[in-house]
This record gives C-alpha cells, structure tokens and sequence, in this order.
C-alpha cells in the first residue's frame, strides 16, 4: 500500500493517469459523433453545433476589408461599434484574409458568416488552422520532458482536447497567440540570448493580439528580468501601436478602439466563460447587480493574492498555473476558449518530477478541462468550472501555508 501511495506521488503515475482519461474522453466523443451524428450530444463540444463556424475570423474579415474597422458606420447584424474591439494587429491579419475574395456581396446583404461556405476562403482557412495547430503540437513535444513516446502522447492529446477544437471551430486568433505564450513561457528565462529575445517579442505580440496576456510579464518582474521587461514593453508598443497605421485614421483610432472595447464589456456578461461570476450562474444561482459586485471584490482579492503568493511557491509550475489562473479570472469578459491560456501551466505541471498527494486535485481539473466527452455529468458537474475552483482552491492553500512558512522562518532567522 505504501508503495502505491509513493508512486502517486511521481511524474510517470499522472501522465499515465492523465493520458488513459483524457484518451478515454477522446475515444468516447469521437464514438458519440460516429453512433449519433450530428444531431447528437457530443456536437455540442462545438459553440452551437458550428451553426456558425470559423465566426471568430470570418466576422472580422469583414469590419476590416475597408480598412476603416473602428469608426466604420454600416451596423451588421445591428450589433454595433462594440463587435469592433480587437486589436489592430488582428485585423490585418483579417483584411490579408478578406483580400482572398471578393467581400462586396457580403457588404450588399450585411451579412459576412455566409463566407464559411466559400470554398477558396476555407482551404486557406484550413490550411492556416492546420499549421497553426501542427506549431502548438511541436511546441508542446519540444516543451514536454521525458522519453519521445511521452512527448508526443501528450501533444497529440493536448491537440485533440476540447478547448483546442472548441478554439479550432471558432477559428480565435487565440490558437495563433497560444504559439506565442507558449514559447515565451518556456524560454523567458532561458541562457540562450536568442531564445529568450524571441521570448520577449513573443509575449509582446501575444498581448497585442489579446491584450490581457500582458500579465504574464509579471514573471519577469518575478524573476527580476528588469531590462528584458523593459524591452518587452518596448516591443509591445512597437506591436501594439504601430499596426493602428495600417488603417484610416492611423493612431486616432487608438481612443475609438477603446471605446468600442468598453461598449464590448457593457454588453458581454461577465457571468460566462471562466470568470468567477461563470462558476456562481453554473450552479444555478441568479446573476444579480449584488451578486456581480460581490464576485468582483472576491476576484479581485483572489487575484491580488496570487499574485503575492507567486513568489512564495516552491516550483515553477505553481508560478505559471498562479498567474495564468489571473489572467483567466479577472477580465470582464472571458470566453469560454480562453481556458487555452492553461496549457503551459499543464505542460508545467506534468513535467514536475514529484507530486504532492493535493496534486491529484490540479490533475483532477486537468482531465475535466482537456475532456471530450459530452455529458451531463461533464457538462455540468466535472466540468471547467469546477477545474477551476479546484486550482484556485490548491493554490489559495498553498500559498498560505508558504507565506506563513516564510514569516517564521524569518522570524526564527532574527530572534
């Protein structure tokens, strides 16, 4: 029995425990689709069946192929100034993709989702998807430590889990900026002069396609990086400002970009995706004005917390998962495909070489993140939402027992 304890406490014991679950889901969903079609349960892994598939990319494409994407007056859909919140460098990626096909049949009837069934737009679509993809498996095989074998089990299932294809069928920009974070996370302390400059830039381009990444700088601050953070913000300016260029009205549209940003969070509930307020309207509670006031003081407290306790935990990977867990709680609005943002954090996490026996609820949060499989039970119970609280839950204990920790043994250092 002591034994077994033991060897749950190893690396070999959760990746084997993480790929025979995560593979059970995969297997399950992929038999799902195949006995009950479309129709079935497990198409609801995907945002509404797909009815609107690839809308991430193909709506923008359209605010953008006038180059003209904040101040723009045509309303599609009547959904206004506040569907036109993303950050420049995304929308020159769109209007490269607009230049594919000719855009004025979708501006004479204002309706752009009709491009997901033209045939040239998506064979670039899905070749751009597929090499994005086939990078994020590369990054995760190279980042993944132990024998080939695990490496690649793991990024082929990290690639087939539900936030990847849920990300995939939304065609976000957040699957490209994953390349990004991935990369910086794993080389922004690195030797190599070169990887860890790449490493910079990358978290600079990461937030200035999403903007709220650039918290994860926070690990250099942690790390005490004070010039490669200052160049990371030089970068970030450079990348962030300079694409607002591309467009009419060059750096004025700075202010409207904001003010469409602040319409997007006036409209989109905080009470969805993998808010803390997401987790309170999952159990059934009603989202009230009280309600939505309370869960942002907790939030915020939770948040400060973790960014003070980060400096107390003893691994790395507590680090990475503390900050991501920030990134992924605090914003207004976060999608349900921003729980992408915890990759790393789980590369991290199977990499350590022991575990602790509270390790198996991380684990536990992990497996119900990456599932397939559509249930009742996995949609409603061991679900994303429960992951994490479970992770908040770790780390919340965690950090008061290092803090405490550390006050007496520095008190015990000066008496």
């Amino acid at each position: 029995m002591k034994k077994i304890l033991e060897y749950l406490k190893t690396k070999r014991a959760y990746e084997v425990i993480f790929f025979v679950l995560v593979s059970i889901g995969f297997v399950a969903w992929v038999i799902g689709l195949i006995a009950h079609g479309a129709d079935g349960k497990q198409m609801e892994l995907f945002f509404d069946k797909c009815s609107d598939f690839f809308a991430d990319i193909i709506n923008p494409m359209g605010y953008s192929a006038h180059r003209n994407v904040y101040t723009e007056s045509f309303d599609v859909y009547n959904y206004g100034r506040f569907e036109r919140a993303y950050p420049p460098i995304s929308y020159v990626i769109a209007y490269a993709l607009s230049r594919i096909i000719d855009m004025q049949p979708y501006f004479d009837i204002e309706y752009f989702l009709d491009m997901n069934t033209n045939p040239q737009l998506l064979i670039i679509l899905i070749i751009a998807i597929v090499i994005n993809v086939l990078v994020i498996y590369e990054l995760i095989r190279s980042y993944k430590t132990g024998s080939n074998k695990v490496k690649v089990i793991s990024a082929l299932l990290i690639c087939v889990s539900m936030p990847v294809l849920f990300t995939i069928e939304r065609a976000n920009l957040l699957l490209l900026t994953m390349i990004f974070i991935i990369f910086y996370i794993f080389n922004y302390d690195s030797d190599n002069k070169i990887k860890k400059e790449c490493a910079l830039m990358s978290l600079a381009l990461a937030a200035s396609f999403k903007i709220t990444p650039a918290v994860l700088g926070i690990l250099l601050l942690y790390n005490k990086q004070w010039k490669d953070a200052i160049r990371a913000v030089i970068y970030g300016i450079i990348f962030g400002f300079v694409p607002f260029l591309f467009f009419d009205g060059g750096f004025s549209n700075i202010a409207e970009m904001f003010k469409n940003a602040s319409l997007n969070l006036s409209v989109y509930a905080s009470d969805e995706g993998t808010t803390l307020a997401a987790v309170v309207s999952s159990l059934g509670i009603e989202y009230t004005y009280r309600i939505s006031l309370i869960m942002k003081l907790i939030t915020y407290v939770i948040a400060v917390f973790l960014l003070v306790a980060a400096v107390f935990y003893n691994k790395k990977w507590e680090t990475i998962m503390a900050v991501t867990m920030v990134l992924l709680i605090v914003p207004s609005h976060s999608g349900y495909y921003c729980i992408l943002y915890i990759l790393p954090a789980l590369i991290a996490f199977l990499n350590e070489e022991k575990h602790s026996y509270s390790d198996l609820l991380v684990l536990a949060a992990m497996i119900f993140i990456m599932n397939d499989y559509q249930c009742y039970l996995t949609q409603n119970i061991f679900n994303y939402h429960m992951a994490i609280v479970l992770i908040l839950a770790v780390l919340m204990v965690r950090g008061i027992k290092n803090i405490i920790a550390r006050i007496k043994l520095r008190n015990v250092k000066y008496s």
